[in-house]
């Protein structure tokens, strides 16, 4: 009845958060959200903000992954 979602940034420690609630740091596992499409937002200072979509399917764990670009100096 539900699913999982997995976080994981390059670097690691980007502050998450889903569907505008925070939910910690990468990497992170969120368990025992309903079914349904979920918008994570990773950022950490010095990198540029990251903004994926993720379908989250009962029963199966969801992956959302990123490689944080940094910021210029």
């Amino acid at each position: 009845t539900t699913g999982t979602l997995v976080v994981e940034s390059r670097p690691v420690g980007a502050a998450v958060t889903v569907n505008g609630k925070p939910v910690g740091t990468t990497p992170l596992t969120v368990n025992d959200l309903p079914p349904g499409e979920y918008r994570i937002v990773m950022t950490l200072q010095g990198y540029r903000t990251l903004t994926t979509t993720v379908r989250v399917v009962a029963g199966e764990r969801a992956r959302a992954a990123a490689s944080l670009t940094a910021l210029e100096q």
